[in-house]
């Protein structure tokens, strides 16, 4: 009887915790290399219904990539740098100095669950040197 006790107290916590729970999206770039996929700039959180809603956290999170990004075009301007000079900027902050002739990928993760492509990748690859947005030269 405790067993049935303690198990049924658990899932009526679980229950509450995850009611509680808002629902979020995350929007965020990466570039893959051999063994790892490196987060290279996040955007920021979109708004969603619930943690059911994949298509809606995915169809924002595409729309903000397409509207921040000018459809995945490193070399457009924002503000007066290019998309590619934010992306390395933020990796050099985060002790990453060199990244070469990378795509960029666009994933959202919804509600803590896995991160998911949304289909989207960069019109150009990626090159950066100590912080600075470079034209890729491919070998």
């Amino acid at each position: 009887m405790k067993t049935f006790l303690l198990a049924v107290t658990a899932l009526l916590a679980v229950g509450f915790v995850s009611s509680q729970t808002e629902a979020w999206c995350r929007c965020a770039m990466f570039v893959s290399s051999n063994s790892a996929e490196i987060m290279v700039y996040e955007l920021p959180e979109v708004n969603i219904t619930d943690c059911n809603s994949h298509n809606q956290c995915k169809n924002r999170c595409t729309n903000e990539f397409n509207v921040m990004t000018n459809n995945m075009d490193l070399w457009s301007t924002v503000d007066g740098e290019t998309v590619g000079h934010y992306i390395c900027q933020d990796l050099y902050s985060n002790f990453i100095f060199f990244i070469h002739n990378s795509y960029v990928h666009a994933y959202y993760e919804m509600c803590g669950g896995p991160w998911e492509y949304t289909g989207l990748d960069s019109q150009q690859m990626l090159c950066c040197n100590v912080g600075q947005h470079e034209h890729c030269i491919s070998r």
